[in-house]
């Protein structure tokens, strides 16, 4: 179980104002070598949230605290999985409602962040009906990943083109399954250059055309590089770049470009406690900006630090200021200050408040 609360405050922007935020996930996966079944396993998630948008009130596009939905409670995850081979060659196949970030597009160092960008980028994020198979709603699919070697592992995944039902936003589970919704591909290779440094490379594309805002018959696609790991020059101290490109004339956002910097142990007497600063730049397409009436590129600088109070609690203020909001017309530049409280209880207790992912996933290597 995980319990996710924010305050955050807008002391200008569009709609100044406060914004309270909740989410409760519940997790857990159950293993078939309990049973006999040896490499099977079935996991499922779902979660709750209650709040008001802070988007709203900042106009922004790229949503400056990741936990935002509509007042929901949802199956988020549910899917068998089988995984062959041991140590580091092995390949798992998983199938059901999956969440795509949890296997795509995902930088360990930037999870620290709560602007959105650095869970997952615009470009991907903002893409199809009703976007991919991400938080805060899923698709049907399957993916495969295979480890081919202690440094490359490849990925590949299929899910339905359209993620729930937009039609039924508050539903626990909604999946329309229409054949007309295609599907969405991404395939992904993750180079490990060593035990703290990795590139990730991948390419998506949706099967059927995805209502762009310029041209209803356009295709959503897009590809992205990410590079994460340690400085040379100073110890405890992580960083990444990401970009990403896709169709423009299928979606709003077109380019994307974000970093940051994240300290672990920046103070004496804090050994466990992470300082980050980030950046999150989304260019929308010159069509989506002309139609919506919004800026060209909206641009995020994020600063927060995670205060870890034992394993089960932290707490973690936060400051996002939002350059150009490109997510309403005319949106003037905005700022959010807030605080992040996370709270953990597990059997077995092997959950930290500290980390963002979830320990019960079924892994792809043993």
């Amino acid at each position: 179980m995980r319990e996710t609360f924010d305050v955050m405050s807008v002391p200008f922007g569009r709609s100044p104002g406060i914004s309270l935020l909740n989410k409760l996930q519940l997790s857990g996966t159950l293993r078939g070598d309990q049973f006999g079944l040896e490499g099977w396993s079935a996991h499922a998630q779902l979660f709750r949230f209650d709040g008001q948008s802070l988007s709203r009130r900042l106009g922004d596009l790229q949503t400056a605290d990741n936990i935002e939905a509509v007042p929901v409670t949802r199956l988020f995850e549910a899917y068998l999985a089988r995984l062959w081979g041991k140590g580091d060659r092995t390949v798992a196949v998983r199938l059901g409602l999956i969440d795509l970030n949890s296997q795509f597009d995902s930088i360990d160092a930037a999870s620290l962040m709560l602007n959105s960008s650095h869970g997952i980028a615009p470009d991907l994020s903002r893409s199809g009906l009703n976007g991919p198979s991400i938080y805060p709603v899923t698709a049907v699919g399957s993916t495969v990943t295979w480890v081919r070697s202690p440094r490359l592992t490849l990925r590949l995944g299929v899910f339905d083109g359209v993620a729930g039902s937009p039609a039924l936003p508050h539903a626990f589970l909604a999946e329309r399954l229409s054949p007309h919704d295609g599907v969405l591909v991404i395939a992904q290779v993750d180079d490990h250059l060593d035990k703290d440094r990795r590139i990730e490379g991948g390419a998506w594309g949706y099967t059927a055309a995805t209502g762009g805002v310029a041209d209803p018959a356009a295709h959503g696609r897009g590809a992205y590089l990410s590079y994460q790991g340690p400085t040379a020059w100073l110890p405890r101290l992580s960083w990444w770049l990401r970009g990403g490109v896709a169709n423009g004339r299928a979606q709003a956002v077109e380019d994307y470009a974000g970093g940051g910097l994240v300290q672990q142990g920046t103070f004496a007497g804090r050994p466990k406690d992470r300082l980050g600063l980030a950046l999150a730049h989304a260019v929308v397409g010159h069509d989506a900006a002309a139609l919506g009436g919004t800026h060209r590129a909206e641009t995020s600088v994020e600063l927060t630090y995670q205060a870890v109070i034992g394993d089960r609690f932290v707490v973690q203020p936060d400051l996002d200021f939002v350059h150009h909001p490109a997510g309403l017309a005319h949106a003037p530049d905005s700022l959010a200050v807030g605080l992040r409280l996370v709270f953990v209880a597990a059997h077995p207790g092997s959950l930290k408040a500290s980390d963002p992912g979830d320990p019960t996933v079924p892994p792809d290597a043993l």
